[in-house]
Parts: structure tokens; C-alpha cells; sequence
């Protein structure tokens, strides 16, 4: 069925719709904006490997659940995109974690090796983006 080529018709139409379109809201990380920049525990809830949408280059995703006491239970997302220049970034990301690879065509097979670790993590947000970083845990000595 074709829409009639009256100009203005289909203007008309959807003006009664314009107070409840939603207005845009500034950035896609103001959802974590309740989450104070510091450092957690978090837990690894997620990770797995997928794709960029706009250039499909292969990218890793953490889901990372906060345990508290600070924003228990919120969730962090963290991503890296693979590149010649991030791999080094991402090997020791996967080391904080607790996976050691021989090669990275291997971490497909052994990306869900890291769910379930708690681990520090860091978020801070600079010029309206956040990021969120792996630390290593403090030694103690005993």
C-alpha cells in the first residue's frame, strides 16, 4: 500500500507525536552517571568476543557487576577493540584477569575462562566518557 503524495501529509500525521518523542539524552554513558568514579570489586559477569557494528573489527566485552558497597550490584561495561595497536592493552587486560594466553587466535576458546572472577576494577570519566580499567591486586605481605 502507497502513502498519497499530498505534500505535508505525512507531517501532519506525525507532528501529533512530537511532545512524546523521547529527547535525546547526550551520551550513551549517562546511565553509569550514578556511578561515582573510584575503584570497586567487580565481579566478571560477561565476556565475550564480538564485532565492532560499524567496521566489524573484533572487539572484546566485560560485563562487570560491582560488589559493593558503593553501587553493589550496577553494572560497568568494558570493551576493547583489536587493533595492531591495542593488542598489547588487551594481553595485559586478560592477565589481570587471570587468563595467559600462548596466542590470541586462542582466546575464543577460552574467553568464558574469566567469568566469575572478582577482580579491582577502576572507572573515571573524562570529558563526558567513561572508562573502566583493570587493576592488579594489592600484594599483602604478611
Amino acid at each position: 500500500m502507497s502513502l498519497p503524495d499530498t505534500p505535508g501529509a505525512a507531517a501532519t500525521d506525525l507532528r501529533q507525536f512530537d511532545e512524546a518523542w523521547p529527547k535525546p539524552h547526550g551520551g550513551g554513558d549517562e546511565r553509569y552517571a550514578g556511578i561515582p568514579d573510584g575503584k570497586y570489586e567487580a565481579l566478571i559477569e560477561e565476556a565475550r568476543l564480538t564485532t565492532t557494528a560499524s567496521t566489524g573489527r573484533p572487539m572484546v566485552v566485560w560485563t562487570l557487576r560491582i560488589q559493593g558497597p558503593v553501587a553493589a550490584n550496577r553494572t560497568l561495561p568494558k570493551t576493547c577493540v583489536i587493533t595492531e595497536n591495542s593488542v598489547a592493552w588487551l594481553k595485559e587486560d586478560l592477565n589481570k584477569c587471570g587468563l595467559n594466553l600462548e596466542r590470541l587466535s586462542d582466546l575464543p576458546q577460552r574467553i568464558h575462562e574469566i567469568e566469575g572472577q572478582v577482580l579491582p576494577v577502576e572507572k573515571r570519566t573524562k570529558d563526558g566518557r567513561m572508562n573502566v580499567y583493570f587493576r592488579r591486586r594489592e600484594r599483602r605481605t604478611g
